[in-house]
């Protein structure tokens, strides 16, 4: 397949329903052939601007180009974009292949080369044994296999995803995320996808796009936002993560919640409301020998890791990840420990 990508850009949107602002000056540029995320909670605004994009939803004001040119007032018929839905939404009364040629028939395709494009199609997504199957007869990861091979069948620049792995199973969720990037990189087509799960995001995404109450709160490389989220928002959101509370501050030296005054590199921390810091960079002690006591209130097993929730003196609960090695035991709750971390690993971050 041929596509190649097209440049994205919402210019302060707006969109509302009645009282209810679904999208308030929404802006955001995708480049070409990139795979965007927008992530955030139900309500944050991330399906109504895939549906603006699309043509589906009409907005309030502001401007929606696709390669520069304004599409706001286009049929959605005529943008050019391929969808793919959690729903599958696949026609139970024609078999695989008929499924995957619908939009090239639409398109007044000639009927031989709709098959051959169609055909390849299948290939791409390893389903060419079952293009006679009807989709009652397919299970849920073929399903999507054949929405997704239909909605890139008309080599559109661009795909628009919308939590199209909701319904499934974790592991099947697991390959389908693998395939889809794959089938992207394949096509060259850019990508906007739609999701609430952090892990989803952070696997698939170029960029991803934290949104909440119609507004995008950081944009960016998974890897950014992972390490160095800018609002406490973003870091309570993407992965699991310990918020601190500043609770004093002055040259050399920070009081933090959990931790007590901490003093070294913390320049960064002295205007910050919160500091942040992952669970697997907590350091757990199995003896009184770090800087920081603390009882074991809870510990989840994982097999290659176990997460260990530390109550400190002040009563603040931190989450820990331990590696795990075999024939390690799991420290029993009430055990007294005591933990370390390196103070260039704290965040600071707005309120």
């Amino acid at each position: 397949m041929s596509s190649t990508g097209a440049t994205i850009d919402f210019r302060s949107v707006r969109k509302t329903y009645g009282k209810f602002v679904a999208l308030e000056s929404f802006s955001m540029h995708v480049k070409r052939g990139e795979f965007m995320t927008l992530l955030g909670a139900s309500g944050s605004g991330k399906t109504t601007a895939l549906n603006a994009l699309a043509g589906f939803t009409e907005i309030d004001s502001g401007e929606i180009l696709i390669d520069g040119v304004p599409i706001t007032r286009l049929p959605t018929e005529k943008r050019d974009i391929g969808m793919v839905f959690q729903s599958y939404s696949l026609f139970p009364h024609r078999n695989v292949i008929r499924n995957i040629s619908f939009p090239l028939e639409m398109r007044g395709v000639p009927r031989a080369e709709a098959r051959r494009r169609s055909e390849k199609a299948l290939q791409m997504v390893r389903l060419d044994a079952l293009a006679n199957r009807m989709p009652h007869e397919l299970s849920g990861g073929q399903k999507q296999r054949v929405a997704f091979a239909r909605a890139v069948v008309f080599e559109p620049r661009v795909l628009l995803m919308d939590e199209p792995l909701g319904a499934l199973d974790l592991k099947l969720r697991e390959t389908l995320q693998l395939e889809i990037k794959d089938y992207q990189r394949q096509i060259g087509c850019t990508v906007i996808y739609v999701t609430h799960d952090q892990g989803e995001a952070l696997t698939l995404s170029d960029r991803l796009a934290v949104m909440d109450k119609g507004q995008v709160l950081q944009i960016g490389p998974p890897e950014e936002l992972y390490d160095k989220p800018q609002s406490r928002f973003v870091a309570e959101f993407v992965g699991a993560n310990n918020i601190l509370k500043v609770e004093g501050a002055e040259p050399g030296s920070v009081m933090l919640e959990g931790l007590g005054r901490v003093s070294g590199h913390v320049a960064h921390l002295i205007a910050a409301s919160f500091a942040s810091i992952r669970p697997e960079l907590i350091q757990i002690r199995r003896e009184a020998s770090g800087a920081h006591r603390a009882t074991l209130a809870e510990a989840v097993f994982f097999g290659n890791s176990v997460r260990y929730v530390l109550r400190a003196a002040d009563g603040k609960e931190i989450s820990a990840i331990e590696p795990r090695r075999p024939g390690q035991d799991v420290l029993p709750l009430g055990t007294p420990i005591s933990f370390d971390l390196d103070v260039a690993d704290l965040v600071a971050l707005k309120g």
